[in-house]
Parts: C-alpha cells; sequence; structure tokens
C-alpha cells in the first residue's frame, strides 16, 4: 500500500509539473497575441454600433479585425463602429468603458463579456449585480443590446482535462445569472453554452495558438450564433 500511495504522489506531481509548464507556455503565447491585437473600427455605416468588453471583443487570435464577431456584424449591417473593449476586462470593467462613448445613441451595442469573469472564479452574484448596475445605463444609450458570454469554458484546451469542468460549470452558474439579467432589460443573450459546440471536436480549427482564444473560424462560428438571436429578436433590424 505504501508503494502504491507513493506511486500516486509521482503521479500527480508529474501531472501538475507538466500542465504548469504547458499552461505557462500557452499564457505567454496568449500575451503575445494580445500585444498584436486592436480593436476593430470603422468610421462608415449607415448605422452605428458600440462595442464593449474583453479580449473576444478586441478579437485576439483573429487575423484581421475583419475577422471578429464586431468586424463581420459591421458588414452585415453595414454599421460604423466604435470599440472601447480592452483584453483582460471583467464585468465590472464595462462602465468605464460606456463613459468613453460619445453618442447618446447607437442603433446597437455588442458587449462580449465574461470570460475573465470565469476565468478567474469571480463570484457569480457580484459579477450579476454588476452587469445589472451596468445595463441600466446602458439601455440609455441603445435599444438594441445584444450580450455574449463563454459557452462551455473549459472545454477550450488551455485549460487541463482533468479540470477543465470545474471552469465549465462556474460559466454555467454566471449563464444563468446573466440570461436573468438580459432579459430583465430586454437585452439580446447569445446562450453559446445550449448551442452544439464543434469548437472541441477540431480545436486546432477554431481555437487560437494559445488554445484558449479564437481563430477566424472561431469567431465566424459566434457570429453565426449573433446573428441567429438578433434575427430571432429583431427580425427588422
Amino acid at each position: 500500500m505504501k508503494y502504491i500511495l507513493i506511486a500516486f504522489a509521482i503521479l500527480v506531481i508529474a501531472y501538475v509539473g507538466y500542465e504548469y509548464v504547458r499552461t505557462t507556455r500557452l499564457a505567454r503565447v496568449g500575451a503575445k497575441l494580445v500585444t498584436e491585437a486592436r480593436p476593430y473600427i470603422k468610421a462608415e455605416g449607415t448605422q452605428s454600433m458600440l462595442v464593449l468588453g474583453d479580449s473576444t471583443a478586441v478579437g485576439v487570435g483573429a487575423s484581421a479585425g475583419e475577422f471578429t464577431v464586431a468586424g463581420r456584424l459591421a458588414d452585415a449591417l453595414y454599421a460604423s463602429v466604435v470599440n472601447f473593449a480592452k483584453s483582460g476586462a471583467v464585468t465590472a470593467d464595462l462602465a468605464g468603458q460606456l463613459a468613453h462613448a460619445e453618442r447618446t445613441h447607437y442603433d446597437l451595442m455588442l458587449i462580449q463579456i465574461g470570460a475573465n469573469d470565469i476565468i478567474h472564479f469571480n463570484s457569480v452574484d457580484t459579477t450579476t449585480r454588476e452587469l445589472d448596475d451596468f445595463l441600466q445605463t446602458a439601455t440609455e444609450k441603445s435599444d438594441h443590446i445584444v450580450l455574449l458570454t463563454g459557452g462551455r469554458v473549459g472545454n477550450a484546451p488551455f485549460f487541463p482535462q482533468l479540470f477543465g469542468w470545474l471552469w465549465t460549470n462556474h460559466a454555467a452558474r454566471l449563464r444563468a445569472g446573466f440570461m436573468a439579467t438580459a432579459a430583465k432589460y430586454g437585452v439580446a443573450y447569445v446562450d453559446l453554452f445550449a448551442t452544439p459546440d464543434p469548437m472541441g471536436a477540431d480545436p486546432a480549427r477554431y481555437y487560437a495558438r494559445d488554445g484558449l482564444h479564437l481563430t477566424n473560424d472561431g469567431y465566424g462560428f459566434w457570429f453565426s450564433e449573433v446573428t441567429k438571436t438578433i434575427e430571432k429578436k429583431w427580425p427588422d433590424l
């Protein structure tokens, strides 16, 4: 029994060491992707769009801004885009980003947030309250607000396979709070969690080199879910 426990301890230590080295390397790759990315903006358009959020709203991992969710949506709606998203942002940062918006009204507001709250296991209750407080103000700026957050976050290759369920479980709990809050304010919530996820079956296609952010195809999948949600809630937009 003693030797079994020793062998088990060695395996655990080896696994932890392997994951530490692997995730540290991927984090460095991710940091490089962040420094290379710039929020997508567009001056021309018959409609106006405001983009707020985290690195997914910046479009980290995409080869060009046109392939991000914001870029694709701007093309589909022929909308001008101002984008105050910032990598690393959490829900509490949305109010500060909104404060930079100069117009009194936008035809569409795209919010991509929540991933970092999930990754860092931020309190679900606190994060939901932060979203509620933000939407009270945001709804004065736009009648069409789209809220997009990560689905089964723990499935991303960045996370250790044995423990990815911890992040996915936290994402499920945050999803419930976000959905209820979005419904309260008439916000269109893009429910990636309930959508069949093609990313896990082909991670090399959908995930960027850091195993966390998305590729052009990854953002393309998200965009398709955004358009479905918009068409269902506002068919005339």
